[in-house]
Parts: structure tokens; sequence; C-alpha cells
């Protein structure tokens, strides 16, 4: 039950007011909200904190999607996260930003809600998984002269 009272100064006819149900977020620790199996991938800054989640797996040149981003604060961030793992440099946003948008979910430090310690992002895969074909690869070996080379080192996006 919640009993709400409203002052309208306003003399005006074209106002009005607005009222929503409170807001009663169900709070979770990351264990319990991640889980361990679930793939994530977490920036140097916050793995060491998060020990207990899964870092999203890579094999063969071929990278597991992953389901959520764990960012440390908005600082480092800037300074650091997005310059390693950024498209250009050859890191991970090379196929999170073609494959996936982002949500950012609230969380919060018990008992320091304040706190800017970072951020939990959740990760929307633009097509379905359903729908998305398997990587297909070709393994073998091939030897070559340490000075040979056909083509550039790096392909830009």
């Amino acid at each position: 039950v919640a009993r709400i009272v409203a002052d309208d100064p306003n003399l005006s006819t074209d106002q009005w007011f607005g009222f929503t149900p409170p807001r009663v977020p169900v709070l979770q620790t990351a264990q319990q909200f991640l889980g361990s199996q679930t793939p994530i991938l977490m920036d140097i800054a916050t793995a060491a904190n998060f020990p207990c989640q899964r870092p999203f797996a890579e094999h063969l040149g071929v990278a597991e999607v992953p389901e959520y981003r764990i960012l440390p604060n908005l600082k480092q961030v800037v300074v650091s996260s997005n310059m390693w793992q950024s498209a250009r440099s050859g890191g991970p946003f090379l196929f999170i930003q073609a494959l996936l948008t982002t949500a950012t979910i609230p969380t919060y430090l018990r008992n320091d809600w304040y706190r800017d310690w970072g951020a939990l992002e959740r990760y929307i895969r633009l097509v379905p998984a359903s729908e998305a074909p398997n990587a297909v690869v070709d393994q073998g070996s091939k030897t070559v002269f340490g000075w040979g080379r056909t083509g550039p080192i790096r392909a830009l996006p």
C-alpha cells in the first residue's frame, strides 16, 4: 500500500502528474547472477576480482561468443581496456562489435552503492545463435622460410 500526496502549484490545465510503481530491485551477487559456466569478457583490471567467472574460450582462432562483459571503472576503461581490446589492435572487439550489442545491467557494491566500481554489460546477439552458422576450421601445417611473406600482417577493419 502506498499513499501519494501531490501538490501542484501550477494552475495550468495542460499539466499532469504521472505515478509509477516504486522500483524494488532483487539484489544478487555476481556469482548468483552469472554463475561459473557463463562465458564472459573480463577486462584485465577486473579479472582478479571475479575468480569464479569463466572467461570466454578461444581455440584455433575461433572465439566463443561471450554473454557478458565485466568492466572496471570508467577511467580505467578509457585509458586501458578500450585500447588493448580494440578492433584496430586485433582485440576481441573485432568480432564483438560486429556480432553483438550491449545493455548495461545496474550493479552496486555491498554497503557502498555510490562507488564507481565498474559495470556489467549483457551482450545481445544481432543474429540469434540458432541462425548463426558454425565455424569451419581447416587445420594443417606448411613449412616456409623465415624471410618469406605472402601478405600483410594485420588487416584493419
